[in-house]
């Protein structure tokens, strides 16, 4: 899996440039379906809430006042964690500060 982590005080750019990071995004995805590794995956909308402790509380978040927030997940199809890893140099938002968390999904 190929979790997204965002910067959210990278400059966000004028809407042709968002445009165009769409598309590059858009591209990366065709690519990765055409060579059978993409299985799934989806942006994330800002906000949600939090469930923990042994109460089970529930609070509002993750905030987007935070500087870093998971925008989106892909899960991909790889032969080991470290091909998943050189897959994820592709991510089209490195020039915006971005992360990606490479993490190996249990098959149940």
């Amino acid at each position: 899996m190929l979790i997204f982590h965002s910067d959210t005080t990278a400059p966000k750019g004028s809407p042709e440039e968002m445009q165009g990071q769409m598309g590059k995004w858009m591209a990366w995805v065709e690519k990765l379906t055409k060579e059978g590794r993409y299985v799934s995956g989806e942006p994330l909308l800002p906000g949600g809430k939090l469930v923990s402790g042994k109460n089970k509380t529930i609070t509002d978040g993750p905030y987007t006042e935070g500087k870093e927030l998971v925008g989106g997940y892909f899960v991909i199809n790889a032969e080991n964690i470290d091909e998943a890893a050189k897959i994820a140099t592709d991510c089209p938002d490195f020039n915006y500060g971005a992360k990606v968390q490479v993490r190996p999904v249990m098959k149940m």
